[in-house]
């Protein structure tokens, strides 16, 4: 740049071809554009699009107490799914389809799968339908679909359909919108035994299809009340995913 000032000056200095210092100037200010672009684009830390990247799970325990987290998958129909929980979030090799793992306080765990993804996680104790006496309240969980086949949806809920035993709290982090119903879900939490109905993203005690108790088990009785619209499980657009899904361990219920 600084060979470019000279050179005009002298030419200014000898009233020498007025025409062709303008030409020099223009010149001198696009490489200097140039070099100052490629710098920039060199340095740039402005975050990529993720919209098209799998969606990630991050499990978090936000209590003072370690928990024992289970995690089940549902059986692969094929090589495009999840195989198996080996490895995931730390379980230990050699547990197939369910396999658990402890969380500390305040412990995070992450996982990012590769593959679609369809499975549950429970807390204290694997999935079951009925209350028993080590769970007298029952149990609640977390399942999901993700990064589904072409033209699938993404979808999730958290089902207090065969009871509730803990506090579970979801964030749904970046990436396309979730809709139930049409409303934008971000956020959902759970709530005891007859607090669910209204939820966005949760199924209530023995509401097996959110709007109705078709097909539930007799021990889900007396069952919360159905919702009166389809709000329990958030779904994405064809072909969306991206983002985080957080699940927050925030206690366990107390057993009246």
């Amino acid at each position: 740049m600084g060979f470019f000032i000279l050179l005009i000056y002298l030419l200014q200095k000898n009233n020498i071809m007025k025409k062709i210092t303008k030409i020099l100037i223009g010149v001198g200010l696009v490489i200097s554009g140039l070099i100052l672009w490629t710098n920039c684009s060199r340095n740039s830390n402005f975050p990529s699009d993720t919209t098209f990247e799998n969606t990630g799970f991050e499990v978090v325990n936000s209590t003072k107490d370690s928990v024992l987290m289970f995690l089940t998958i549902d059986a692969p129909a094929d090589s495009t799914w999840v195989q198996s929980v080996d490895g995931i979030f730390g379980i230990p090799a050699g547990s197939g389809l369910q396999g658990s793992v402890w969380l500390k306080s305040n412990d995070t765990l992450s996982y990012t799968p590769t593959l679609k993804f369809s499975g549950n996680i429970t807390f204290g104790t694997v999935p079951q339908n009925c209350p028993s006496q080590a769970w007298p309240t029952g149990t609640n969980l977390f399942e999901w679909s993700t990064n589904v086949a072409k033209n699938g949806n993404e979808g999730l809920d958290l089902s207090c359909i065969h009871g509730a035993n803990c506090i579970m709290h979801i964030d749904l982090i970046g990436g396309p919108d979730w809709l139930a119903n049409g409303k934008s879900v971000r956020t959902i939490e759970n709530k005891f035994i007859g607090g669910n109905t209204g939820i966005y993203g949760v199924f209530p005690y023995g509401c097996t299809n959110c709007t109705n108790t078709i097909g539930k088990d007799p021990c889900q009785t007396p069952n919360e009340t159905p919702n009166t619209e389809p709000i329990c499980s958030p779904t994405r657009g064809k072909d969306q995913k991206g983002g985080k899904i957080r699940i927050t361990f925030k206690g366990y219920f107390e057993p009246a």
